[in-house]
């Protein structure tokens, strides 16, 4: 991997000194053109001219003239926001004072949004979605791009779930979640084609787009109705040749760490937990003693194992070089890239290995098209990466796991002589673990293809095309490492024993895994055409066929029809219709196509006569949609509409009178379902966008209703039918809600900055969900939203109602049915149904959820000449989190926790119940005592940049160069009462890994 570093930069070297070189060469036969760019009679400043597949440009000045060193057949591009873009030799007999047009409102040249398999103009738009520009976002040396985009696009919710090397992964949410079952996740697309993302470098992306509504979506017919997240990558251009590298160096810092009892703390808490229980404590004053003084490391061992065995930061690092150029002909685009990313593990290092968490990966891409003549052009979509995930032998999760169960008294780390310590109980020692037995690397590798090809067919009638798109991905991992084991030996007993077997170093068994391949064929036609200069047509047809292979399983198999049309009438109404006839053999052969139709309308209401002169508002589009859509995730099940038999074990069943074992077969739980279908949704949207104060600020605004139908739900059946049966499409959902996002530009001279904000709130209800018969009204799930707290997987808690006090209150309270022994600081329970008892039936439904009901993110960029910064939020609302786990866990479940837990002398200001070994059940239950708002605002993302001048970018012939320094996940505000994650809580508990800051320093230069 090294290697690969140096040769990369290498290159780099070597490109920088080709373009140098080309810099000086070039200048034989150059001269400098001169000009002026004129608009509605008024010069234009700010208009930037380039000069074709050379790498220079210019900007116009306040007199809208300009100078630029070309030859005199060069093409010279005009280009400034909100214009047309204009095309001009440079010696040209016109001369080069030229006049730009503007351009319609949403119909510039940045106004292009990619749809599927398709192009529109925002103004042309009758959909609802949200994009951004990679261009946009903040460079950050993170594994995964998921957790880049939170708060940045109305409708895409963004929850980081794990941290650490390697595996910093994120979920999405789309408009919320309007089913309870499974497979609720939004699909995510790569250049039109189902893939995983998290491992692409945010420099091979163009553009990220969330499409939202039915006209968007229907179009993927089965896989629609959860939203799609849509990844562009990058082209090449035939404007302008250029070289990028972008190299960061950072490190991430731990947050939200816990703090280790020490010895004494915790011989004290379970002396008290015993003696809460009625038992005797077990540490005794002399023991209690030396663990205060640590008078004897060895006898009375302290250990804090997350400071020995974690560092608070591990370094990072990412570098990129990528190209991009082209001809009139001929475009590309090409990348490579490597990010290291170290983890927090100390005394890793061995003589034979280092069994550090460490995780590399490299990035290659390459992107072409190629116009064979002027009606045939084809293209390849080539990517490829590696990563390598390198962890100690029994995992990460298995060393931090020890690091905070371990008791600190449980052993020395090191006894006198030198050998790893342990006991009978604890037989495993983190030191051990790290240098005594081994390490493991899982390799992934993985290629991801398209090929295309487009043919104009002008010759049957103007604007038609063929269209034809074939990918292959393919995916496989490998294992190897080192292994061996260690002894632990207990010398704080009469006679020394030794636990474990000690091995020499050997080769870890090699394997490859998790090998499969996906591919997908697109065909079909496009036609676009222009109609008397009022009328205009866009319109797609696609056949798509679908397999999913792995040598473990069954292939997935998927084939549909899609098809749409736009029609613009003067450029100002617009109307289209959607559908896509599409199936999945994961249902039954008669019942396993579906159509699904959507319609959408857009109306340019600024431009008519009645608001056309308003000063105001300067741009109102309303648009609206209505379609059907389906979900074909349906529980993970695989093929659920079959039954299957076996032959059972032993000799078979018995028949008949002469009680003879027969050649018999029974039926697999759970019995098939030949009527399953997929989950249907009706989503109703209207919409609209406004651009106000000379279009300084822009508003979109929608409005979504939402019916999903055919949710699969347990069936219920008598249970002598003595078999489970697969789930029963009976269940309904519906969900509204809103969301809106702003932008506001501004320039004042040289300082210039825009403000964003994105809001969504999504409601969702169920309507319809199979429940056990004559269940309380409090208990059913009717009318509650669909989510549950997370880890404890229930909306069903008891309603507490403080903390036992004394005896006196046990004893008029009603009995605590399911709780076993009650004494003073258990948590009290309400009597919900009034019985007397608190059981079962006193347990209600609630609308807690982990699932946000609002999510929102705002920002801002700052820039003033060379200097900039930009920062961005992300807050959600309305989420539930249960801290009941993270309170009761660590060694024995002693904590820092246990510190503010229930005594005689902290009963008015104790945070949790009293403390025990073995009644815990009463304070075990599910319960609202432990549920905390997952409420939080945070600082995600800031970049502070210098850019180098350009009197130096010039003597340097490079285009441009910055330093920037990034951060990510820095600081989180919250209601919470307790220091964790509101995220993340369980961050840094049990074995999950540490949460995280990110910083690092940066350099891109541009040739």
């Amino acid at each position: 991997m090294k290697s690969l570093y140096i040769k990369c930069l290498w290159c780099l070297t070597l490109v920088f000194c080709i373009s140098l070189n080309r810099g000086f060469a070039q200048k034989e036969g150059l001269r400098v053109f001169t000009g002026k760019v004129m608009a509605n009679d008024r010069p234009l400043a700010g208009v930037e001219i380039e000069v074709q597949e050379r790498n220079r440009k210019t900007i116009t000045k306040a007199d809208g003239s300009f100078s630029i060193l070309a030859e005199q057949t060069d093409l010279l591009f005009f280009y400034k926001k909100d214009f047309i873009t204009l095309q001009r030799k440079a010696g040209d007999s016109q001369g080069l004072n030229v006049t730009l047009l503007p351009s319609k409102i949403g119909a510039g040249e940045e106004d292009e949004i990619i749809i599927p398999f398709g192009v529109r103009k925002n103004r042309a738009l009758t959909y609802s979605l949200s994009t951004i520009k990679a261009s946009d976002l903040p460079q950050l040396p993170l594994g995964s791009l998921t957790p880049i985009l939170g708060g940045r696009l109305a409708g895409l919710y963004v929850q980081q779930t794990s941290n650490g090397p390697g595996n910093d992964n994120g979920t999405l949410q789309i408009r919320g979640r309007s089913t309870y079952n499974v497979g609720n996740s939004p699909r995510v697309l790569v250049d039109g084609v189902f893939r995983d993302y998290a491992d692409l470098d945010i420099n091979e992306i163009e553009s990220f787009t969330v499409l939202k509504d039915a006209a968007a979506l229907t179009w993927y017919g089965l896989n629609a109705a959860n939203g799609i997240l849509m990844i562009t990558t990058k082209k090449g251009s035939n404007k302008r040749t250029s070289i990028n590298f972008d190299s960061q160096s950072g490190f991430q810092q731990t947050t939200n760490n816990p703090q280790s009892l020490n010895s004494f703390q915790f011989a004290n808490l379970y002396n008290e937990a015993l003696s809460n229980g009625g038992r005797p404590p077990i540490y005794d004053q002399v023991t209690l003693q030396a663990y205060q003084n640590n008078s004897d490391p060895f006898g009375f061992p302290n250990n804090n194992y997350r400071n020995v065995f974690l560092k608070e930061s591990a370094p990072i690092s990412r570098n990129v070089i990528s190209a991009t150029g082209g001809s009139n002909s001929f475009r590309y685009f090409t990348l490579l890239g490597y990010y290291n990313q170290k983890g927090n593990f100390k005394s890793t290092e061995t003589d034979d290995f280092d069994s550090q968490l460490k995780f590399k990966r490299v990035n290659f891409r390459v992107n072409l098209d190629y116009d064979l003549n002027s009606n045939l052009t084809v293209g390849l979509n080539a990517a490829g990466r590696t990563g390598s995930l390198r962890e100690p032998l029994d995992g990460a999760s298995g060393l931090l796991s020890d690091l905070y169960n371990l008791p600190p008294n449980a052993f020395p780390i090191l006894n006198q002589d030198g050998s790893y310590g342990g006991t009978s109980t604890y037989q495993n020692n983190p030191l051990g673990r790290l240098q005594g037995r081994g390490y493991v690397r899982n390799l992934t590798r993985a290629l991801t293809v398209n090929g295309n090809v487009k043919y104009k067919m002008d010759f049957l009638t103007q604007g038609l095309s063929a269209n034809f798109l074939v990918s292959y991905d393919t995916q496989g991992s490998y294992q190897s490492g080192l292994t061996q084991n260690y002894e632990v030996t207990d010398f704080n007993i009469s006679t020394p024993i030794t636990y474990r077997t000690a091995s020499p170093l050997n080769y870890l068994s090699s394997s490859f895994s998790a090998n499969n391949r996906r591919n997908e064929i697109w065909a079909g036609f496009d036609y676009e055409r222009l109609f008397k200069e009022d009328h205009k047509i866009n319109s797609s047809l696609r056949f798509m066929r679908s397999v999913d292979n792995a040598v473990e399983r069954l292939d997935f198999r998927g084939q549909q029809i899609s098809a749409r049309i736009d029609y613009g009438f003067k450029d100002r109404y617009f109307f289209g219709l959607v559908s896509s006839y599409a199936g999945s053999e994961n249902f039954a052969p008669d019942r396993r196509y579906g159509f699904f139709p959507a319609i959408s309308a857009g109306w340019i209401a600024s431009e008519e006569s009645f608001l056309k002169d308003n000063s105001t508002i300067d741009y109102l589009k309303i648009r609206a949609s209505y379609g059907i859509m389906g979900n074909g995730d349906i529980g993970g099940a695989r093929l659920p509409f079959r039954s299957l038999y076996r032959a059972p074990a032993g000799f078979g069943y018995a028949f008949g009178t002469g009680f003879a074992a027969t050649v018999s077969a029974d039926e697999i739980s759970p019995a098939g379902n030949p009527l399953i279908t997929w989950e249907k949704l009706n989503r109703f949207n209207v919409g609209t966008d406004i651009q106000l104060l000379n279009r300084a600020l822009t508003l979109s605004v929608d409005y979504f209703n939402d019916k999903r139908t055919d949710i699969l739900t347990t069936p219920r059946v008598p249970s002598i039918l003595g078999i489970a049966l697969t789930g029963v499409n009976e269940g309904k959902v519906n969900s509204k809600g809103i969301e809106g996002s702003v932008n506001y530009e501004r320039q004042l001279g040289d300082f210039n900055f825009s403000l964003n904000g994105n809001y969504t709130y999504a409601k969702n209800e169920v309507i319809s969900v199979n429940e056990d018969q004559g269940i309380p009204a409090y208990q059913s799930a009717i009318g509650l939203n669909t989510g549950s707290v997370s880890l404890i997987n229930t909306k069903r808690f008891y309603v507490s109602n403080g903390l036992f006090q004394n005896q006196a209150q046990i004893d008029n309270s009603p009995i605590q049915g399911p709780a076993g022994v009650i004494k003073p600081g258990d948590i009290k329970y309400k009597d919900i149904n009034n019985d007397g008892v608190i059981n079962g039936f006193d347990a209600i439904n609630t609308d807690f959820t982990d699932i946000p009901k609002a999510y929102y993110g705002f920002g801002f960029n700052f820039k003033y000449k060379l200097l900039q910064l930009d920062a961005q939020f992300q807050g959600i609302t309305g989420r539930t989190i249960q801290i009941k786990t993270i309170v009761n866990s660590g060694p024995l479940g002693f904590n820092e926790f246990s510190l503010n837990r229930w005594t005689p002398q902290t009963a008015s200001t104790a945070k949790f119940p009293r403390l025990a070994v073995a009644d815990r059940a009463n304070n075990n239950l599910d319960s609202d005592f432990w549920l905390r708002s997952g409420n939080f605002l945070k600082l995600r993302t800031v970049e502070l940049s210098l850019s180098v001048p350009e009197k130096l970018t010039n003597k340097l012939n490079i285009q441009k160069a910055r330093f920037y320094l990034t951060g990510y996940n820095l600081i989180s505000f919250t209601k919470l009462d307790i220091d964790i994650d509101p995220e993340m809580p369980y961050a840094g508990y049990g074995s999950a890994y540490p949460n995280l800051k990110t910083y690092s320093l940066g350099l891109n230069v541009q040739f």
